[in-house]
């Protein structure tokens, strides 16, 4: 996966494995690390996967 926004387009339960369980990484790549965890987070929280759509939650 290049881009974290590619996410989004995982199912509720990809999703819930990543809120779940952190990513290991070294520490020349934590800023993209970082940023696929916090892509997860936000998909997490707002409700936001596959099949999901954006006016049923907002």
């Amino acid at each position: 996966m290049l881009d974290p926004l590619w996410i989004v387009n995982m199912s509720a339960t990809d999703i819930n494995e990543l809120f779940q369980h952190d990513i290991f990484y070294e520490d020349e790549y934590a800023q993209q690390a970082l940023m696929f965890q916090r892509a997860a987070c936000f998909c997490f929280y707002g409700g936001i996967h596959a099949g999901s759509t954006w006016s049923a939650k907002h």
